[in-house]
Parts: C-alpha cells; structure tokens; sequence
C-alpha cells in the first residue's frame, strides 16, 4: 500500500527496535501521534536475528516504559528469544502505530518537513526520530589481506548457534578463531567450545578483563542500579563497552582450554598472522568487533555515514528537527543499553511533544492512525 503523499504526519519513527517502540509509547502519552517505520516483518526484528547465545541483562533493567512482569523473573537474564517475543507483544498490547516490512532508503528535507523514501512509496513528517541502532551495520576491521585470504570468515551478525558453523565447515569440528574482547566474544567461544569446536580467541591490548558472572549479574544487580544511577546524576564519563563475562569464558581461558592471541597483524592465504608474529591456520574466523551506527538512509542529510552523530541535546546539530535516540553517549554511557534507552525515551518524547505543539492544529493530527493491530501494518 503506497501512502498518499499529502499525507504529513507531525513525527515519524524509524526503527521498531526497543528504542522505537519507546519513544512511540512516550509520544501517544503526550497526545502526539506518531507513525513507526519498520523494515523488518515484525516489531523487534532485528533482535530476532541475534545469536541465540545473547543475554541483555536482568528483566529489571529492560522492560520498556509501561511495562510489568512477574517479580519473581525481575533479576532473570533476558535472553534472545524471550526478548525479541517480548517486543512484538509489547508493540501489539499498546496498540503501537508500526508499519513493517517499509525499508528506509533516503531522507531529505524540504521546507514543509522531511520528505522519506521508502520501498512502499513517499513518506512526509514535520519531525523526525532515528532509532535505527547499529545491528545492521556490522564492523569488522580492514586487516592487510582479508579480501584475498582463502580462510573463510564472518561477523557474529551472520552467527545463530553452532549450526551456523556446521553449515560453512560441513562438519562438527575444527579450529576457529573468535575475535574480540567483549560480552559476545565470549559468549560465541563457550557456546562453540562446548558444541565441540577447538576454540581460539584474538584480542587487542595486554590484558583480558571480565565482568561479573551470570549469577553475579544477577545478584548485584540492584546494587549496581543505584550506583549507575549516582554516576549518572555526578555526570560520570564512561566507556560504554560491555566486559566479557565472568564465569565459564574465564574459567576456559585460564585453563587454556582456549587458546589465546595477541591482535591480527594480517591473513595470508591460508593463514593468519598475529603481531607477536606467531601464524596459524584456521578453519574460521568469526569476528565479535561490534558495529557501527546504521545511517546510511540519512546520507542526503548528514553526509557520508559518520560512526556517530553531531548531537545536542538528543537533536542532530546538522538538520534541526532530526532526532536520535539509542546513540551511545548520547546522553550518559548507558544511553546505547536498554536501560538507558527507557531513561532517554522519556526526554526526548518531552521535547519532541513540544515541538510539536507548534505544528499547525489541522497538521497535528494523525492522517491515517494505523496500529500493529490493523492487518496493513505487518506485511509488506
């Protein structure tokens, strides 16, 4: 179904992710109306595609606002796919305005608005909120030689569970190199290593640090939400890197049950070279080296993909009524997480609610109020 393209809505969402789905929220809570635009079949889709093996911390830090659960599940790790489930409910019991299967292809702004292009037709909106994240621009590091090396390699974006492995090595064993110092590193090692695999692991620096355990997560994790909550209030400035689990990873490690390298220095042919200067050979390398903000779509306004935006005050300092939520640092180190992202919704529905009260009365309202209830909204 193409949209009319009289149509202005006064905020336009993209992204269905947690981020989005928030800030909509946030926005009918205020009287405003605003219409989510999803690419994916389902609110949440990208965190359909995760490795099965990811945990996103307690429950108590990743409800949505407006959401409950039981409080016996509140210091539960959220995993893969009860979380991807919980956000198709969550977008469909508060009968959020989604619209999936719509994939963003550029912006540009006019003097009326914002003017999208999508693949189901021309978009317009007064304002604009990103919540496109960063899981569908995965980063691996140009390493001399990896266009040309014959060793088969892929981003953990492209990893579900050993049988993505089984499938490209056509066996259940072999020698496979993860790359990467964080959480999912070490969750993609263990979950291999105990599928049977003969598991390496490259870092850069000296040293290997670990956070708390599963359990331990779990147990202090009240503690550790009030002294986030204080170094937030101080305006505490910290990285946003999440360590790699204590526990099982660790305990691999430091039995050499995993074999670990110094960073990757290049790939020859058939082999990978470390910068103490030690080659080996694998059967694969998986590479756990994070991502980068997706804004490819906002070229036209912002220019060649920056790693991060030019904000203020969650506003891009390039195109006034542009903005963003879910971008790290964006407010405090937890801006990226889904703790921070419940914070930050709540703000920047603050502002962009008052922004929108000075759109025109007869253009405030929603032209065409869709819901993910309403058939239309999640197919393509």
């Amino acid at each position: 179904m193409t949209p009319k393209t009289s149509a202005t809505y006064p905020v336009i969402v993209l992204g269905a992710g947690p981020a989005g789905l928030a800030v909509a929220y946030e926005l009918l809570r205020r009287g405003v109306n605003p219409l989510v635009l999803e690419k994916g079949a389902t609110p949440g889709a990208s965190f359909a595609s995760f490795p099965r093996n990811i945990f996103f911390g307690p429950w108590l830090n990743n409800l949505l606002p407006g959401s409950s659960i039981d409080w016996a599940w509140l210091l539960k790790r959220s995993t893969q796919p009860a979380y991807s489930k919980y956000l198709q409910d969550y977008a469909h019991q508060n009968r959020l305005p989604v619209k999936c299967g719509v994939a963003v292809q550029s912006v540009v702004r006019d003097e009326d608005g914002f003017r999208i292009q999508t693949s189901a037709g021309e978009y317009r909106s007064h304002l604009l909120v990103n919540c496109t994240g960063y899981f569908t621009r995965p980063y691996t590091p140009n390493y001399p030689g990896l266009d040309t090396t014959s060793v088969p390699h892929v981003h953990v974006s492209q990893y579900r569970d050993p049988s993505t492995v089984m499938d490209i090595l056509k066996r259940r064993s072999g020698r496979i190199l993860v790359v990467g110092k964080r959480l999912s590193a070490g969750e993609t090692f263990v979950e291999l290593h105990n599928a049977g695999y003969q598991m390496a692991l490259s870092y850069r620096g000296k040293k290997l640090r670990f956070g708390p355990t599963t359990w331990g997560e779990a147990l202090f994790s009240p503690i550790n939400w009030v002294f986030e909550r204080i170094s937030v209030a101080l305006r505490v400035r910290k990285h946003s890197y999440p360590l790699m689990a204590g526990g099982e990873s660790r305990r691999l490690i430091e039995d050499g049950q995993v074999a670990t390298f110094s960073q990757i220095a290049r790939f020859n042919e058939n082999t990978v070279v470390f910068e103490d200067g030690r080659e080996e050979r694998f059967d694969l390398v998986i590479f756990a080296t994070g991502y980068r903000a997706a804004m490819s779509h906002l070229e036209s306004l912002l220019g060649p993909q920056p790693n991060e935006p030019k904000l203020k005050n969650m506003e891009s300092t390039q195109v006034p009524d542009l903005f963003f939520l879910g971008v790290d640092q964006q407010r405090t180190y937890r801006s990226r997480f889904l703790r921070g992202i419940v914070e930050d919704s709540r703000l920047l529905a603050e502002l962009v609610a008052r922004r929108a009260q000075r759109i025109p009365s007869p253009r405030r309202g929603l032209p065409e109020l869709l819901s993910v209830e309403n058939s239309a909204t999640l197919v393509n």
